[in-house]
């Protein structure tokens, strides 16, 4: 009885893939979709707010408020830090506008201009990718740095809490407004998300 010989396999039948074949790696999903992500970015913003609250009570209760404040302090009661003679000094001061005293008075529109601000941050987590920490980095820096001088507004009478002072004695920063670590962390999260976008640029294949 003759025997069947085995058909031969389809043309386009799968074949075992050989390891030391290198697999393509799939594009990394959207910040959105990835936990990692998400912590990266909430919890920078989570302590860069706890410590701009924190360092704004500080600041008060060791310094105390000047007469010109909401809660003016009495004679002697206001005691400014200097830490750096003649350059850094601590000194509170209260701001009911933005940066130079733009839209001063203009509580309600700052506070919704943070609101949008807040949340085309939060678009442009989304537009970013899981792998890029960077970018992640700066943006929760820039959410803690809007939502601690957004807090100031909604539960300091309007007035946002100022209390470093630098005066390098040579213009702009003759002295340099006041401001506090909030508006320090908005500029090294821009400075983050500027240094994230030049290496995104570099790595691209021309």
């Amino acid at each position: 009885m003759a025997q069947k010989r085995p058909s031969p396999a389809p043309a386009n039948a799968s074949r075992p893939t050989d390891p030391a074949t290198p697999r393509t790696k799939p594009d990394d999903p959207l910040a959105l979709r990835s936990k990692r992500a998400h912590l990266r970015l909430w919890l920078t913003a989570g302590i860069g707010f706890a410590a701009d609250v924190l360092s704004k009570r500080w600041a008060l209760h060791a310094i105390g408020e000047p007469a010109s404040g909401p809660n003016g302090a009495a004679d002697g009661a206001f005691h400014p830090i200097e830490l750096v003679r003649d350059y850094v000094t601590l000194t509170t001061q209260h701001n009911d506008g933005a940066v130079w005293g733009v839209a001063s008075g203009r509580t309600t529109l700052l506070i919704l201009a943070s609101l949008v601000a807040l949340a085309v941050l939060f678009w442009l987590f989304g537009s970013t990718r899981s792998d890029q920490s960077l970018s992640h980095i700066g943006l929760g820096l820039l959410f803690a740095g809007a939502l601690g001088n957004l807090w100031d507004r909604l539960f300091n009478h309007g007035n946002v809490i100022d209390f470093i002072q630098v005066d390098l004695h040579v213009p702009p920063a003759n002295p340099w407004p006041i401001f506090n670590l909030a508006d320090a962390l908005l500029c090294v999260g821009v400075g983050l998300l500027l240094l994230a976008t030049l290496r995104g640029a570099r790595a691209k294949p021309e």
